[in-house]
């Protein structure tokens, strides 16, 4: 682990070998699951919690979809992201006011 970081600090993506086999991580996965006594998670359940917390971290959108690999600008990762978590949006919605700002207050108008 030390030798990969240390070629990821690098920035030598070309001398980077694989840690892991896909087949190999998922079974990793499941059984890490079993053992802990939770549903069976994939590498596709981590990217969409990694993408879904760092949307709602305040990540915008663009950047979000362009760190997985997404070619469209977002529109791909606004729909499969951007359903955010009932608590998130919860908390956000009490960010909302319609009371008027204060004089002092800057504008975006």
């Amino acid at each position: 682990m030390r030798d990969l970081l240390s070629k990821l600090r690098l920035g030598s993506p070309a001398s980077i070998d694989r840690v892991c086999v896909l087949g190999e991580c998922q079974k990793s996965l499941t059984r890490a699951c079993e053992r802990v006594g939770i549903s069976r998670i994939t590498h596709y359940d981590l990217r969409h919690l990694f993408a879904t917390r760092c949307i709602e971290a305040g990540v915008d959108i663009p950047t979000v979809s362009r760190w997985p690999g997404h070619s469209n600008g977002g529109a791909l990762a606004m729909r499969t992201y951007g359903h955010l978590r009932p608590q998130h949006s919860q908390a956000m919605a009490q960010r909302v006011t319609f009371a008027a700002p204060s004089p002092s207050a800057p504008t975006s108008l």
